[in-house]
């Protein structure tokens, strides 16, 4: 319901809706404020037969509520032309009844300066007059304040329940031509109800995010169930194109300060918002939160000036080399650009920032796998592969950055849905996107990495956490790497043999592991763009179905760390959910290291009946364990 405010003849300025209207003529071009923050009296009446306006078009951002100006009947009065293309207009779209621009928000301002995008009249809400006869473009700033700036005529959809924002959202009332009382509440926005699914993708974003980093944080899915993820961070700021209330809850648990911001430091920046009631009064008259227009909020050069700048982005579908499609599926034209581009630009040359695609590894329906071989035929590329840097699902953390073809094609096979993974695999090998003879990971026997098994674990003598997890097929190259840093000694004491290298051939067979019948884990050290592997464990089940083979390797730089005891710990707990009770191990004569550890193993308590034989010069080692025993020092 909408509350029109009969006209004060003492404010020469104001007028009522038709009468405002009324001014709009045949091919004129109309701009309407952005998502929450549309004129809705004015729309009223606009789209009511008593206003008789003729081929009109209409530029407008987000459409939230109802459209009626897309509607059949309205075809010859109005051409709807959207930037970004939302649930309500999208089958007016693909109808061919309403068109679609694909631009970034951030050049939009620029065209209507320019006039390739030319404003008649701009229907905007805005809040009361102030004593100087400002009013607050409130929470549209966006394309607004430069649609009203560079308009023919401006008529304003006053409010007292529109906030005034803090930022550059001020107009003055002598550059708007007709003012329409209204004092209806804003429209609010709640964000849809949060999957299983979309849940484990945000826990996986969540990782990324290092303490002081600066977010952009949009509508999505996976950034509203984000927050209760994000509060164990530490002085996060935020710089986005759209706020929700998601930011409300980050507040709330104090882990967003703005306080190590090295751009507006101490304020929430944004151009626009959408959300409920309680977001809207926090914002009012609020100095922490900064509105300004998109052309300066998405400033790649502006983004970049925030160190740690974390942008966080969806994506319809992602192919294999890492080619994002955000709005568009084939030829079938579903949302817009955004600021997506331009932030991930940002981000790109930020000091220390990141750029993440997150997206849930299948449709809603789970009928199909939005990890593809190739985009739909048709579609768009809002992020090409040259670009990309992490992509997340569900499944897990892929960072496709300077990697091969084949590196990326094996990263996002593993974060893909497991009844997708064979056919992508094929479809790469058909494409020769990888060895001829790379060996295929079941997924029906594959543990469901990373984020349900993998460990932190801190070296002792104050060195860095490492994250312990199992080798997935993607692990290859890095395995190679690390096989080839460790001592020619270290080598023959996992391999007994003098092996000199570690070709694909070999390499593969550790790094595919078939997890009911065996184990293999690795020790990981930095940041995962720039992750190596400093140690690795293995074991492998024997005949009896009771006893494993077990391995280790630990880099020499990081020996005498509790790596090795922590690898134990690790591939005993494996070893007991597949019935395993005793490990047996061989190595050379004189490894006090091993004898040392057994020992140590068994003092705690963790290891039964421990034996030590030797044969030729090799050391057998054996050793039993049980749940008992185990989950006594190890509670679940």
């Amino acid at each position: 319901m909408y509350t029109y405010q009969p006209v004060d003849p003492d404010k020469p300025n104001y007028t009522t809706p038709n009468a405002a209207l009324s001014h709009i003529k045949p091919g004129d071009r109309l701009f309407i404020g952005t998502g929450c923050a549309e004129p809705r009296l004015l729309l009223l009446h606009l789209s009511q037969m008593e206003i008789q306006t003729e081929d009109n078009e209409i530029y407008h951002v987000i459409s939230y509520g109802p459209a009626p100006y897309v509607k059949e009947q309205y075809t010859k009065r109005f051409r709807y032309n959207s930037v970004f293309i939302t649930d309500n207009i999208r089958q007016a779209v693909r109808e061919g009844r309403a068109d679609y621009t694909p631009v970034s928000s951030q050049k939009i301002p620029d065209l209507f300066r320019k006039k390739l995008l030319p404003i008649d009249v701009a229907l905007v809400q805005t809040s009361v007059p102030d004593k100087s006869g400002y009013v607050s473009l409130g929470i549209s700033v966006d394309l607004t304040k430069a649609a009203v700036e560079n308009s023919e005529i401006v008529i304003a959809e006053v409010n007292p329940e529109m906030p005034v924002t803090h930022g550059n959202s001020f107009v003055h009332t002598s550059d708007i031509d007709y003012m329409v009382q209204n004092s209806s509440p804003l429209t609010e926005w709640k964000p849809p109800s949060i999957t299983p699914q979309i849940e484990k993708v945000a826990r996986n974003v969540s990782s990324l995010i290092d303490n002081e980093s600066t977010l952009q944080i949009g509508v999505g899915n996976v950034t509203n169930a984000m927050s209760k993820y994000l509060c164990e961070k530490k002085d996060l700021g935020i710089h986005s194109e759209l706020i929700t209330d998601s930011v409300l809850e980050l507040l709330d648990c104090g882990v967003v300060t703005n306080a190590k911001k090295t751009i507006h430091t101490g304020k929430t920046v944004a151009t626009f918002c959408m959300g409920t009631q309680r977001l809207y009064n926090t914002i009012n008259d609020n100095p922490d939160f900064h509105f300004y227009p998109s052309d300066y909020v998405l400033d790649p050069n502006i983004v970049a000036k925030n160190y740690k700048m974390v942008t966080i982005n969806s994506a319809l579908e992602i192919d294999l080399t890492g080619q994002v499609a955000a709005d568009s599926l084939g030829t079938y034209l579903y949302s817009g650009i955004g600021g997506a581009v331009d932030l991930h630009r940002g981000a790109q040359l930020s000091p220390g920032g990141k750029t993440i695609i997150a997206l849930p590894s299948t449709s809603s329906d789970g009928k199909h796998s939005r990890i593809v071989s190739h985009l739909c035929s048709g579609a768009g590329v809002a992020i090409t592969r040259a670009d990309i840097e992490y992509v997340v699902t569900e499944y897990g953390i892929a960072y496709l950055h300077g990697a091969s073809l084949r590196e990326r094609v094996l990263s996002m096979i593993e974060l893909a849905h497991p009844k997708f993974r064979e056919e992508l695999f094929n479809r790469a090998k058909e494409l020769n996107y990888m060895y001829q003879d790379q060996i295929y990971s079941d997924p029906s026997k594959h543990l469901m990495y990373p984020m349900e098994v993998q460990e932190h674990f801190t070296l002792r003598n104050g060195e860095p956490s490492v994250r312990i997890r199992p080798i997935l097929a993607s692990d290859e190259d890095k395995l190679r790497r690390f096989f080839y840093s460790v001592s020619e000694k270290s080598r023959y004491s996992r391999y007994f043999s003098a092996i000199r290298a570690l070709p694909h051939s070999l390499a593969q067979k550790e790094a595919n592991i078939n997890f009911s019948q065996d184990m293999g884990i690795a020790a990981f050290l930095g940041p995962i763009s720039t992750e190596k592997i400093i140690g690795t464990g293995h074991f492998f089940i024997l005949h009896d179905f009771k006893t494993a083979e077990i391995s280790l390797l630990v880099h020499e730089e990081y020996r005498n760390k509790g790596l090795a005891r922590e690898f134990l710990r690790y591939l005993t707990k494996r070893a007991l959910e597949l019935n395993i009770t005793c490990f047996i191990t061989e190595t050379i004569m004189g490894n006090a290291a091993a004898i040392h550890l057994l020992k140590d193993f068994a003092a705690s308590g963790l290891a039964t009946n421990a034996t030590m034989e030797s044969e030729g010069g090799i050391i057998i080692l054996t050793w039993e364990f049980t749940e008992e025993s185990f989950y006594s020092q190890n509670p679940r």
